[in-house]
């Protein structure tokens, strides 16, 4: 069994031979044939969903973490964070964006260092450090402060999600993936969802012990960060293949000795590059990866789709308490969507995988967005409040599938480790650019219907439908002429 296994991509079959043609990697590292395959696909399987329940938890409790400090700021808008500190909420949105921006500052350089010291102890580290930020943010007294703590919390959380995708990425076949890259955005979908109802308990205790109920949800919050930052570094596997963590102290592995064995060479076999371990990533990778058409449509995908979803997620409770609900029952209510959101994705997850196609399934979620959103712009002031918080519902359905998808359609193409974790940094770049700009979307004088802030979202989303369109009709016509070629 050789290098030439055929991957199955959005419109069609690529071998490993056909991706590897422009590289510079020496012959005998891409056409290693001295691999012996002797395991069947039951056994395979079976290690496969051992990796995964092994990784996914504890990938996905780490990224609950990062977003639910992220994204907290939402429910806190709900307490009284606004006038403790004596501003309004143009100037809450300047933290958003000031943490938007220290991601992009640190995503790529990031990168490059998880790469020298390896996955496991870089992650480990940003995560408890941004968790002692998000803990100490319980004790700002002022608007200066509000701003530092958001800003060292981007650049402390900077480049941590496509580190731990490429850290994913290291343990599949490409044609597993996308599936995996699905499950691993779960845990950040999940914290959008489950915050909200944490928040809500929360702000019941609200002038208990001298804190606000913004302030009890920076403090618990930040502490269930560090906890799972203690989870991640006792519990995570250092390396593929290598099933040995922390917390056995070499003493034992997750695997046996011919389990590890497999789990390396399915993925040699399917991938010779990743028999490289650390990789260095130079700028002459970083400048041959943003030149690429390819990744600068999947960057613009992100960046569009996602400024009308910043805005619009950030100030969903604070819409539904416009309803006239509390603001217990508001955060409640905002995590009905987002709870949807994960049992839709995994359906157009699995099909994608399953068909090979994933551009279709990013099409899909894109029409959706124009759609609903157009309904919630045009939602009647005059309707009663549980229909307009169905249209909400609507509007927030596919949540960031949009993104999620395009993740997993980039990943494919793919060719080398450098160009996959550099293109991983620049789409989650992308997506914290769209944090910047979308956070200003939704202003004060706009509240409480915010009329020209759904329009702008509208826009942004109908702008978005066209670029997946064009790059799927792209695609496909792409894959027409080579096969026209072959024949």
């Amino acid at each position: 069994m050789s290098g030439k296994l055929a991957e199955k991509t959005p419109f069609g079959d690529v071998t490993n031979e056909e991706r590897n043609s422009d590289s510079d990697v020496p012959g005998d590292v891409l056409n290693d044939a001295s691999i012996e395959c002797d395991w069947d696909q039951k056994e395979e399987s079976a290690i496969r969903r051992k990796v995964d329940f092994i990784l996914l938890p504890v990938l996905g409790l780490a990224f609950f973490a990062l977003q639910m400090d992220r994204g907290n700021i939402s429910a806190a808008l709900t307490s009284t964070i606004t006038k403790d500190l004596g501003i309004d909420t143009n100037q809450i949105n300047v933290g958003t964006q000031l943490l938007s921006a220290g991601i992009v500052i640190t995503e790529i350089p990031s990168n490059i260092i998880l790469q020298r010291i390896g996955p496991q102890r870089w992650l480990s580290g940003q995560l408890f450090a941004w968790g002692l930020v998000a803990t100490f943010q319980t004790f700002i007294k002022s608007y200066p402060a509000y701003l530092v703590t958001r800003i060292l919390l981007g650049l402390l959380e900077g480049g941590f999600i496509p580190g731990a995708l490429y850290y994913l990425s290291t343990w599949y076949r490409r044609d597993e993936t996308s599936l995996r890259v699905t499950f691993f955005f779960f845990g950040q979908i999940f914290a959008g969802a489950t915050t909200s109802l944490i928040s809500a308990g929360l702000l019941r205790l609200s002038g208990k012990g001298g804190l606000a109920g913004w302030q009890w949800i920076f403090l618990v919050e930040g502490l269930i960060t560090i906890f799972a930052g203690i989870v991640f570094v006792l519990l995570l596997p250092p390396r593929v293949g290598d099933g040995r963590p922390l917390i056995s102290f070499g003493r034992w592995s997750y695997f046996t000795e011919r389990e590890s064995r497999i789990i390396q060479d399915r993925v040699l076999l399917d991938d010779p590059l990743k028999a490289r371990g650390h990789i260095k990533i130079t700028g002459r990778d970083i400048l041959k990866t943003i030149r690429q058409p390819r990744v600068i449509q999947h960057f613009f995908i992100t960046l569009v789709s996602m400024s009308g979803f910043q805005g619009l997620t950030q100030y969903t409770p604070s819409m539904i308490k416009s309803l006239d609900f509390s603001a217990i029952n508001a955060n409640a209510l905002a995590s009905v969507p987002v709870y949807s959101f994960m049992v839709l994705l995994a359906i157009v997850s699995y099909v994608s995988d399953k068909y090979g196609h994933r551009g279709p399934g990013v099409l899909f979620g894109a029409t959706w967005n124009v759609i609903t959103y157009v309904c919630f712009q045009q939602t009647s002031v005059h309707s009663s409040s549980w229909h307009r918080y169905g249209v909400i519902v609507a509007a927030n359905l596919f949540y960031a599938g949009v993104h999620i998808l395009n993740i997993g359609w980039l990943s494919v193409y793919c060719k080398t480790p450098q160009e996959r974790s550099i293109a991983m940094a620049l789409i989650v770049m992308a997506a914290n650019c769209a944090g910047i700009s979308g956070s200003q979307i939704f202003r004060t004088s706009d509240a409480p219907l915010y009329r020209h802030a759904l329009t702008a979202i509208c826009v942004l989303a109908g702008v978005a439908w066209v670029q997946v369109l064009a790059l799927n009709l792209q695609s496909w016509y792409s894959q027409r002429k080579k096969i026209g070629k072959s024949d």
